[in-house]
């Protein structure tokens, strides 16, 4: 593994509706969610921006999650994003996984104590 490299879940909190992206609309309920990502020598300021409440321009879909959502925090893991995704288990098909084919989506329904619980 890279020490470069690492993993992240943005931890948001939910309400019931749609979450609209520049070309899909997801149906999310009420109850926290983990995004999952990865980054590089920059990961505070990718990270930063995911919990930011301002944004200039919509980049990636969990900019969208914003207009529902509220964050709660995150986990930076020396893990990679895929070992992260592999740990979850109730994913929201197709949002943010545009990366990769591998998982269903990037934006996981969890429990916050299950979640820590894996990845202990």
């Amino acid at each position: 593994m890279k020490w470069n490299r690492k993993g992240y879940a943005i931890l948001f909190d939910c309400e019931n509706g749609e979450v609209r992206t520049s070309g899909r609309v997801f149906s999310i309920t009420r109850g926290t969610y983990a995004y999952v990502g990865s980054c590089g020598v920059n990961c505070g300021k990718r990270v930063g921006r995911h919990l930011s409440d301002s944004l200039a321009k919509r980049r990636w879909h969990v900019d969208y999650l914003k207009d529902l959502c509220k964050p709660l925090g995150a986990l930076v893991l020396p893990l990679t994003e895929e070992d992260i995704a592999n740990i979850l288990t109730d994913p929201v098909k197709g949002f943010g996984s545009s990366d990769c084919r591998k998982h269903k989506g990037d934006l996981f329904r969890v429990e916050i104590k299950t979640l820590l619980s894996r990845l202990a």
